[in-house]
């Protein structure tokens, strides 16, 4: 039986970053990871879209940069177009979140990749993780492990409404540079939004990488009447047929995204980060940055109530700070997202101010 102060499930990016903090910060941790993290670490069905500020926060190798861009194009399906500048990257997100867990390796932590929990057992106020490989006990349990996540569905945490979850489906389309340029631009991702001819709450994208180009397209999964045939419509548009033209298709995957947060983030030593949170941005889909807030900030609530000596406050401590740093903006654009998609007069007017704002000043304003 291998012990440990914490331990985290899930080698994503919440996982990684809190696994860094607390292995940082003098804790023995293990981060336990169910898939191979070879060389370039495990495929994500995800776009991969992040600020600049992110890249340069945690100083991300540029030649792992799968493309750099510097606008967004929102497309309407019934003609109207909108442009929102800034500047990002496009990463693959196995390469992005094997570097995190590299940093929490090289800080100290412990990784067992391959290893798929199957049992997670309170004993005596210590957690005891059974693994399809070994077992292993730790006084705090850090749930990193998606939306789906097995650690919480194990502990009987309650799942997300369903209107709180988006169904996915991920293409990546191998194509050329060339083709990428005269089609999408050099340095332009694409959104395509439509409630009454398209998505009723969702949209869908193309995000250029290197020959890569990942096609992807969400709905609210009560929505969802039969994803494939709404995948086709979206594919069938006139641009997408022209920028996925002779394009090879190498991988498709559904995915499931919160979009509201689980109804609980704490119980007994044990707290979401990330995906299995549902900490995710309700209006965009993104949740990187979010997740590995959340699990810096998961760590630092322990320490925290650790020094006082208030155990029993650090579920308290953590939805306060989250709440503080980005939650409960989180929390409004979850309310506002509602508005938003309740008719395409709603939806324009947001990609209209979008394309001039943050969306988080957009909805704290109540411009929408």
């Amino acid at each position: 039986m291998k012990k440990y102060d914490v331990i985290v499930i899930g080698a994503g990016p919440g996982g990684s970053v809190a696994a860094k903090e607390a292995a940082e910060n003098g804790y023995s941790t293990c981060l336990i990871e169910k898939e191979s993290l070879a060389e370039k670490g495990r495929y994500k069905a995800c776009g991969g879209a992040i600020a600049w500020e992110l890249v340069e926060e945690i100083d991300y190798p540029e030649e792992k940069i799968a493309r750099v861009i510097e606008s967004l194009e929102l497309h309407h399906v019934d003609g109207e177009n909108y442009s929102k500048k800034g500047k990002g990257a496009v990463v693959w997100r196995s390469e992005f979140d094997k570097f995190l867990t590299d940093l929490a390796i090289s800080s100290g932590a412990e990784l067992r990749d391959q290893e798929k929990v199957i049992r997670v057992e309170r004993l005596n106020e210590i957690y005891q993780i059974t693994t399809d490989k070994d077992r292993y006990n730790a006084k705090y349990l850090i749930a990193a492990d998606g939306v789906t996540s097995t650690t919480l569905k194990l502990l009987k945490w309650p799942f997300f409404a369903k209107k709180d979850i988006i169904l996915t489906i991920t293409q990546e389309m191998k194509t050329t540079r060339d083709n990428i340029k005269q089609v999408l631009g050099d340095e332009t991702v694409h959104l395509f939004f439509g409630i009454e001819n398209f998505i009723p709450i969702g949209y869908a994208w193309l995000f250029p990488k290197r020959e890569m180009i990942t096609v992807g397209w969400g709905n609210q999964i009560n929505l969802v009447k039969n994803s494939r045939s709404e995948f086709r419509k979206f594919s069938s548009l006139p641009f997408v047929k022209n920028a996925l033209k002779n394009a090879k298709l190498e991988i498709f995957k559904p995915h499931l995204i919160p979009v509201g947060l689980r109804p609980k983030l704490y119980e007994d030593n044990v707290i979401a980060v990330g995906d299995a949170g549902g900490i995710v941005d309700p209006i965009s889909g993104k949740g990187i940055p979010y997740a590995m807030m959340s699990g810096q900030i998961a760590i630092e609530s322990i320490i925290q109530c650790e020094k006082k000596e208030k155990l029993d406050k650090i579920g308290i401590q953590y939805e306060r700070s989250l709440d503080k740093k980005f939650l409960r903006i989180l929390k409004a654009k979850r309310i506002a997202r509602d508005k938003i998609y309740q008719n395409d007069e709603s939806l324009k007017k947001f990609l209209s101010l979008w394309e001039n704002h943050r969306s988080s000043e957009i909805v704290m304003r109540k411009l929408i």
